[in-house]
């Protein structure tokens, strides 16, 4: 892939990608690029709302109804429901890990094998999640394992 960085005046900036066909480097790309323009109403303990970069979130959970956001400074609680996070913000690395939680690819830090075709996930925050053998072989197809 070619890489060009053109400085011109503008009123706004411009993001160009010219490409023969819309290819899976090419749709990581968008994805990258649209993950800096989305965020993700959340609020904290004390009910003060914040919108987050769904870069930001390494890992979602949902206890007793409601929704929490983990990032690696702080707990936050959304109105989202997981199948929502999983529909708006999967092609940003949010991925289904079971009936009640959603990991960022793009926090993993290590994978391991456990039995009965789990995956044990390690995260950049050193914290541990559990693929249920329901999405292991998707989490296998998605990295190319």
């Amino acid at each position: 892939m070619k890489i060009s960085v053109e400085h011109a005046p503008l009123e706004e900036n411009e993001v160009i990608l010219r490409c023969s066909n819309l290819d899976q480097e090419m749709l990581w790309v968008l994805s990258i690029l649209r993950s800096g323009l989305q965020k993700l109403c959340a609020w904290d303990e004390r009910r003060e709302v914040t919108l987050l970069s769904p870069s930001e979130v390494v890992y979602c959970e949902s206890v007793d109804d409601h929704t929490f956001l983990y990032t690696s400074a702080a707990v936050y609680q959304t109105a989202l429901s997981l199948a929502e996070l999983e529909g708006r913000y999967g092609s940003l690395g949010l991925f289904r890990t079971g009936k009640s939680s959603i990991v960022n690819l793009h926090r993993v830090r290590a994978l391991k094998s456990q039995p009965g075709g789990r995956i044990e996930v390690t995260l950049e925050t050193e914290e541990r999640l559990v693929v249920s053998r329901h999405y292991a072989p998707l989490l296998r197809e998605r990295l190319g394992l």
